[in-house]
């Protein structure tokens, strides 16, 4: 914490301003200075200042007595009111610092006070405090409690701990060498910031409180509880045990009625079950006569499959051939469009050759006609920039002329106006003039206005919630009343209900649940183990079964298939030799053909005997006059063609249908042999879990297991019913114990709520009366600030609105305060208006006088710029007229422009026609080329499609021909559609049909198996035979007898087990008891040892070894100030002590007390505490400010001199030490001085040299 600036105003003997800034020099870079002046010119003053701006009080205040004193009028003040060091005579005054806090920061805090109306007779008003955080000036706590709590937060220490260890006052020096041991210890504490040794000590204090609680608690439970003598004990026994035999007796009766009567009820559930069974098997065998139609429909699917490749090569060749005719009608379109586009191309070049001829012979017509437009536009463009500037010229004169005439009358018009407004607005100030007090300064009045409507407006919040909080205090009481009636009643109701459920928990004790729960748990997995081994085992039979029939399918379809690769390789094994044949046939033909070819047959004709063949030379001419031979031959060789290709093509077709049948059953052995091996793992993974199962090794075999499961299930059954019963007499106790607890539960629960809630009516009632309390505290602070506030407003609002003024503000303040804030608005309107009316004036004056030379000047300007415009007007006339002539005006460079762009278009013109012209024909040559590709394709595709389609027929009359076990196929489109089918549809269908041969055998074992059950069951019926009717009459009646033995003996069960957990519970509670005082008294030592209530005990051990250290810093300074004495801790064994005591070293280490010290001997020692205290510092609070207010004048010339030294060496460490004395040895030492000079009327000067 260090000082940086003191000012302030008006305080006691210091009249005016006032500052001492140890920012600027000499102070900045002087670690001492004095603070000198003669008595009672307010040295002390200033640090009155000191106080007053940081905590708002004064040392030498506070020891004044609380008598009153007179002030103006018929006002007093107490003498210990910081108010009275306002100078006498100032109406305010206030107090500044500005300081570094323990935050590093830098804060500025103000203490102010006035009198109301600002004038020096009016009462005091209440003090305003405020803190600001530099440089910006925010504002740091709203009221003055919250900027005097913030302050104290800054600087680190309280008003008391503050004048020990930064100011020293007269009178004060050796406060801290005699003040009490705790007020010593908390100033170490909060100089080293160690508060945690003061909450430690307080936290064991505390829990040692708690634990004592908790151990009071415990004993006044163990005090409830008492058990049984052994007496009593004894013939509680015998009564428990005669009842549990006649329970017994009563019991074995039932138990066997009740196993009677459930033998009749499982008879009966067995004959429903047998005739379940039979109706399950009958639906059974329904479905699958039912779903006859579907085997046969996949049998035919199945068979159809080796047509599909034969449908698809059908369909594939079908596609190709419509593809390539679609491609025939668009080639011949592309033909016909590429000839059409070539005899158009050839016109349009020549007319394109024409049109370029006649484009340049435009342009060369054109050429001279263009250079004399050329010309004119060059004479024109030269005239063109003169006629334009001559005429704005000439405009600009003219615009000039007008407008300055303008301006002068609407100067004119502006001067009459403002003339005009200058006279009204001062005659209205003249008529207002007692507003010029408050509108002058109205910000300040409405400020202070708003404020007094908010406390307004609080005091009567405040009035009204103390009213509400009147009325909630008497609701709270009568509900704390009703709230202790109720707890009293819930509390006897709870005593009830406790009982109760002791009985209930006797009855439950009775049966053992451990021994039905393992029993239970033991049949159930038994259960389970039975249901899963039957399940194992008939899906097990099941999977066996499929894997069977799959066996057969897979010997079928592998037949068929090697049929089909047989025929394919005797099928590809001739066809070389047809391949060969048909080749030959072929070549044979071509010759035969060309022999007989139109051409050659002219030739022929054309022969002469004996004369050369024009081919080959030779004058033999055999075959000139045999053309019928030729054509017999060339018939039979195109028969013999004919025959090759149908065989080829047969042979083809033939290949085609068995590689699809080979395909096909390829397929579906993939397809079964993938079901084989999914249905294998699962039979293998169906015998490992029936092997694995428990029950596999005690099954019979298979064909005896059917008996054997319902055996089990039937002696499974058994054991399940006679547990049930002992489970329902268990639930039945359980829920009586259940719905006692559960109300014992509510009771309980509805006990801790009225608790709570008389609790909270206590609470709610008290802090009603604390909320009361509060809100009468504010209103007497809102009325005190109301009050302040009017009388600091009531100067200038009298003067403008009479003494009644407060009256009609306090009817309605807003209301009020609008009013006024418009008049000052008037005000400020009317002077503003006044102002700027005279300012216009004096400019309008001068504007008006310049204008009229202006426009003298201008009309001459004018005259000259008509005169050039109209000569060169008349020039630019005639060159317009001749340019007009040529080309009707247009710019030369247009036509110039046009005519090169027809030339050019022209040319690239006839270039894209021979373009066009020699595309058309390379596309002519491609469409004709690719029409001849396409016709052969077309036949070629033509006789693939007749061999396929030909293919196809065969296997469907193959088909035909072996109906057995499948449905016709009409004709090829029926074919289609039974291809349309896919594999997955087939597999789910084959599963399915799979799944209702499956149910069948399922139902038709379950059937066996029911039947099997209810035999057995009949083979076990009572010996004695009785009807269902005889035995439930009986069962009834031992209901009743049974009844009454199991309350007798769980009334007797439960006052054992009462008795037992009150044995059980004493035990319990005595060690619960033990250990939790071994606990209370841990904590109790540790409580004796540091705690305390307020935490002194701890903090002052602790701050022992920081006093420690202080005295080691007080006793180096003390050594140099006075040798003869060394200051000690007073030690006490076993408990902390923080007294000072004395030894004099010059008496043999003799111990004195502090307080045996004189004047001088104290000063000193009191000295070396402020030097070790100042040296003395932690992270939190670093003090590096010390003022100590007069002593020194006790001190002769030789001791003085040794404490000047003292201090010199404390500036020299940086901390800066102000020294109030008028001793003139010592401020002739002190370089830097602070002079407080009298000026004559009780007031005083502050000077720094």
């Amino acid at each position: 914490m260090k000082i940086l600036r003191i000012s302030g105003k008006n305080l006691a003997s210091l009249a005016g301003e006032f500052a001492i800034d140890f920012e600027s020099e000499p102070l900045a870079s002087a670690g001492l200075f004095a603070i000198s002046g003669p008595t009672g010119a307010g040295k002390s003053t200033l640090l009155d200042a000191l106080c007053l701006a940081l905590y708002g009080d004064t040392p030498r205040l506070l020891k004044r007595s609380s008598t009153r004193l007179p002030d103006v009028g018929e006002e007093t003040v107490t003498a210990q009111d910081a108010r009275t060091l306002l100078r006498r005579g100032a109406a305010e005054g206030w107090a500044e610092v500005d300081f570094v806090g323990s935050d590093d920061r830098r804060y500025r805090a103000r203490w102010a006070v006035r009198r109301s109306r600002n004038k020096p007779n009016g009462a005091l008003q209440p003090v305003k405090i405020s803190l600001n955080r530099l440089p910006e000036l925010i504002p740091v706590g709203g009221t003055n409690t919250e900027a005097a709590a913030e302050i104290v937060q800054c600087i680190g220490l309280s008003f008391e701990q503050f004048t020990r260890a930064v100011l020293l006052a007269q009178n004060e020096f050796s406060a801290f060498l005699k003040t009490d041991e705790n007020e010593r210890g908390e100033l170490l504490e909060t100089l080293t910031g160690t508060t945690i040794y003061s909450d430690i000590s307080r936290r064991a204090f505390e829990r040692y409180k708690a634990e004592q609680v908790r151990t009071q608690v415990l004993q006044s439970k163990l005090a409830n509880a008492a058990p049984l003598s052994p007496e009593d004990r004894g013939l509680l026994d015998t009564e428990r045990t005669n009842a549990d035999l006649a329970r017994q007796a009563l019991d074995d009766r039932h138990a066997l009625l009740e196993g009677q009567l459930r033998w009749h009820q499982e008879q009966d559930k067995l004959t429903r079950g047998e005739a379940q069974a039979e109706q399950v098997l009958a639906a059974a065998n329904a479905q699958r006569a039912d779903a006859g139609e579907r085997r046969q429909r996949l049998a035919t699917l199945d068979a159809v499959q080796t047509a599909r490749p034969l449908s698809l090569e059908v369909q594939r060749l079908e596609a190709e051939r419509r593809q390539a005719h679609s491609a025939i009608e668009t080639t011949q379109a592309q033909l016909a469009a590429a000839l059409e586009v070539r005899r158009t191309s050839v016109a349009e070049t020549d007319a394109a050759t024409a049109q370029l001829d006649a484009a340049e012979a435009a342009l060369r017509t054109a050429t001279p006609q263009l250079d004399d437009a050329k010309a004119l536009d060059a004479a024109l463009t030269t005239l063109a920039p003169n006629h334009a500037q001559a005429q704005s010229a000439l405009d600009a004169a003219r615009t000039q002329a007008r407008q300055a005439r303008e301006q002068r009358q609407v100067k004119s018009t502006a001067l009459a106006r403002a003339q005009q407004a200058r006279d009204g607005a001062a005659a209205w100030l003249a008529a207002q003039s007692r507003l010029d007090a408050v509108a002058g300064a109205w910000g300040q009045w409405e400020r202070l206005l708003r404020q007094g409507e908010d406390t307004l407006a609080t005091l009567a919040a405040n009035q009204a919630a103390a009213e509400r909080i009147q009325a909630q205090a008497l609701g709270a009481a009568e509900r704390e009343a009703q709230a202790t009636s109720a707890l009293a009643a819930s509390t006897a109701r709870l005593d009830a209900l406790e009982a109760t459920r002791r009985a209930a928990m006797a009855a439950l004790a009775g049966l053992d649940a451990d021994a039905i729960g393992a029993e239970r748990q033991a049949l159930d997995v038994r259960r389970e183990r039975l249901t899963q081994a039957e399940r194992s085992w008939t899906d097990l039979a099941a999977a066996h079964a499929t894997l069977a029939g799959l066996a057969r399918d897979v010997d079928r379809v592998e037949t068929a298939r090697s049929s089909a690769e047989q025929g394919l390789a005797e099928a590809r094994a001739g066809a070389p030799a047809l391949e060969a044949a048909m080749t030959q046939a072929e070549r044979s033909l071509a010759a035969a053909e060309l022999a007989c070819a139109a051409d050659v047959e002219q030739l022929r004709a054309n022969l002469e005997d004996d004369a050369p063949c024009p081919v080959c030379g030779a004058h033999e001419h055999p075959y000139a006059h045999q053309a019928a031979p030729l054509k017999n031959m060339l018939a039979s060789l195109r028969a013999e063609v004919d025959g090759c290709r149908l065989r080829v093509r047969d042979n083809n077709a033939l290949q085609a249908q068995h590689a699809a049948a080979a395909g096909a059953a390829h397929e579906r052995l993939a397809a079964l042999a993938q079901e084989r091996s999914t249905l294998a793992t699962r039979v293998a993974s169906l015998e490992q879990a029936w092997h694995a199962d428990p029950l596999a090794a005690a099954a019979p075999p298979a064909d005896e297991r059917a008996d054997w499961f319902v055996a089990q299930r039937s002696a499974l059954r058994d054991a399940l019913d006679a547990l049930a019963r002992q489970e329902q007499q268990w639930r039945a106790a359980a829920a009586a114990r259940d719905a006692a607890q559960h109300e014992v539960d509510a009771a309980q629960s509805d006990l801790a709520r009225l608790r709570s809630a008389a609790e909270a009516g206590r609470e709610a009632a008290a802090g009603l009366q604390a909320a009361l309390k509060i809100h009468t505290l504010r209103h007497e602070a809102a009325s005190a600030q109301l009050d302040a506030l009017l009388a600091e407003l009531d100067a200038p609002l009298a003067d403008a609105h009479g003494d009644g003024w407060q009256a009609a503000w306090r009817r309605d303040p807003a209301t009020w305060r609008a009013a006024r804030a418009q008049e000052a608005a008037a005000w400020r309107e009317q002077t503003d208006a006044l102002a700027r009316a005279t300012a216009t004036i004096t400019t309008l004056d001068v504007e008006t006088t310049a204008l009229a030379t202006r426009i003298a000047e201008i009309d001459a300007a004018s005259a000259r710029s008509a005169l050039d415009f109209e000569r060169i007007d008349a020039e630019l006339t005639q060159k317009r007229t001749a340019r007009a002539a040529l080309w009707a005006g247009r710019p030369a460079r247009d036509v110039e422009r046009e005519l090169n762009a027809a030339v050019t278009g022209a040319r690239e013109a006839l270039a894209a026609r021979q373009l066009v012209a020699q595309h058309a024909a390379q596309g002519e040559t491609t469409a004709r080329t690719a029409l001849s590709g396409l016709v052969e394709r077309v036949a070629q595709l033509d006789s693939a499609g007749a061999a396929a389609a030909t293919a196809l027929a065969d296997w469907l009359e193959d088909y035909r021909k072996n109906p057995d076990g499948v449905d016709d196929i009409a004709n090829l489109d029926a074919l289609a559609r039974l291809l349309q089918v896919g594999a997955a549809w087939l597999a789910q269908e084959r599963t399915a049909l799979n799944a209702i041969d499956t149910e069948v055998g399922q139902a038709s074992t379950i059937l066996s198996e029911r039947r099997a059950q209810r035999l057995a069951h009949l083979a076990s019926a009572p010996p004695d035979g009785q009807p269902v009717e005889a035995v439930t009459a009986a069962f009834d009646a031992i209901q009743a007898e049974r009844h009454a033995a199991i309350e007798a003996s769980t009334s007797a069960r439960l006052r054992v087990m009462q008795d037992d957990e009150r044995r059980v519970a004493a035990a319990s509670s005595l060690r619960e008891i033990e250990g939790q005082q071994v606990q209370e008294q841990r904590w109790g030592k540790l409580s004796e040892l540091i705690g305390s209530s307020d935490g002194k005990k701890f903090r002052n051990y602790a701050q022992q070894f920081t006093l420690d250290v202080l005295l080691g810093y007080a006793n180096a300074h003390l050594a140099q100030l006075a040798k003869r004495y060394r200051l000690e801790r007073v030690s006490y064994a076993g408990m902390p002590s923080l007294a000072l005591m004395v030894r004099d070293q010059d008496m043999g280490g003799e111990v004195r007390s502090v307080n045996s010290l004189s004047g001088g001997e104290s000063f000193l020692v009191s000295l070396a505490l402020a030097l070790g205290l100042a040296s003395l510092s932690s992270n939190r609070v670093r003090v590096e400010s010390l003022f100590i207010d007069e002593g020194f004048g006790s001190l002769d010339s030789e001791t003085l001199g040794v404490a000047m030294d003292a201090l010199d060496a404390l500036q020299s460490l940086g901390r800066k030490v102000g020294v109030i004395s008028h001793v003139q040895e010592m401020t002739e030492r002190i370089a830097t001085k602070v002079l407080v000079r009298p000026a004559g009327g009780g007031s005083s000067a502050v000077v720094v040299e």
